[in-house]
């Protein structure tokens, strides 16, 4: 597991980019979930748009990862502002991506539209992002 931190130099505008990597294993989700939140309370998200943005992270990796552990990492990122937090997902998975099916994408747009403000979705590439307004 790796994270790192950049911030902006002097002058420029504030945007935080923290880098997460995880191995593609369920059980790790759980780290995704309490750092987004703790940058959403940072923010001063609401107690019910910080739960949001927990379930979104649940089912970005329910979408990459079908609720199983892989051999390989995913690679998470998160991007701050004054104006909203982009999250993105890219899986590393040794096999490849793995398949998708047109139920897992269907659940996971249901899902996700009514949790965020903008998200895209790659599920054969094994890639998704959100954004939540601050």
């Amino acid at each position: 597991m790796a994270l790192a931190v950049d911030a902006p130099g002097s002058g420029e505008a504030e945007t935080d980019v923290i880098s997460l990597t995880i191995p593609a294993a369920m059980r790790f989700v759980r780290l995704v979930r309490i750092g987004a939140a703790s940058i959403a309370r940072r923010k001063g998200l609401s107690v019910r748009a910080i739960d949001d943005l927990r379930l979104a992270i649940d089912e970005t990796f329910a979408l990459l990862l079908n609720d199983e552990d892989h051999a390989g990492s995913v690679d998470v990122t998160f991007e701050v502002d004054d104006h909203e937090l982009l999250v993105s997902a890219s899986q590393r998975l040794e096999a490849g991506a793995r398949p998708t099916d047109l139920e897992d994408i269907v659940r996971f747009e249901v899902v996700v539209t009514d949790l965020v403000d903008r998200f895209d979705a790659d599920p054969v590439a094994g890639v998704v992002q959100f954004t939540k307004r601050i």
